[in-house]
């Protein structure tokens, strides 16, 4: 009897270890920040377990999804667009700029996917790579789920005030050690990297 308690505390302890360790990951994102005299940007690597918290489906990890914050500084208001940033892998040459609501739904169109692209003889540098392959929508999606997900990510308006909202990236999720987040401010390219 002595034996099997020691064996089942043995076992507790290492699942509470173990628990404990996810819930440090998880409470622990990959973040960075930027700035100059414009703007101050703070971006969180948001894993697939946050995306699903979030927005309620984890897109099966098709995408590279980042939440950021963006305060003006100065007494100038911001004209702050999505466009305005893009997602760069630090080992390749490979980037993409975020995607709305619809197109990470795939509602109704085909949508790119950027990633490694399998190939015999091809090698990133020959003319014939393209590093991309296509998915075809789906449909499923409703109208009410494509508009609360653009409701949560980043708006475009001008604002003098912090905003906060998500990028999505169509690019298969990497670490997010390999990503350099670019944003164009009006004084030139803040580049984001992820600690």
């Amino acid at each position: 009897m002595k034996s099997y308690n020691s064996g089942m505390r043995r076992t507790s302890l290492a699942i509470l270890l173990v628990a404990a360790a996810t819930v440090s990951h998880a409470a622990n994102p990959a973040m960075g920040e930027a700035s100059d005299d414009s703007v101050t940007i703070n971006a969180v690597f948001m894993d697939a377990a946050a995306v699903q918290q979030a927005t309620g489906s984890d897109f099966k990890s098709s995408y590279t999804v980042v939440e950021v914050t963006v305060t003006p500084k100065g007494d100038k208001p911001l004209i702050l667009q999505p466009d305005d940033f893009l997602l760069r892998i630090s080992s390749d040459s490979e980037s993409s700029g975020p995607m709305v609501a619809s197109q990470v739904y795939g509602a109704g169109s085909a949508i790119v996917l950027h990633g490694a692209q399998e190939t015999i003889g091809i090698t990133r540098n020959d003319p014939g790579y393209s590093g991309i392959s296509v998915a075809k929508g789906s449909a499923s999606a409703s109208k009410d789920q494509i508009d609360a997900l653009q409701a949560k990510m980043l708006p475009a308006r001008t604002t003098s005030d912090p905003v906060t909202g998500l990028l999505f990236f169509p690019i298969p999720k990497k670490k997010a050690k390999d990503l350099d987040l670019v944003y164009s401010s009006p004084l030139g390219k803040l580049h984001i990297k992820f600690r």
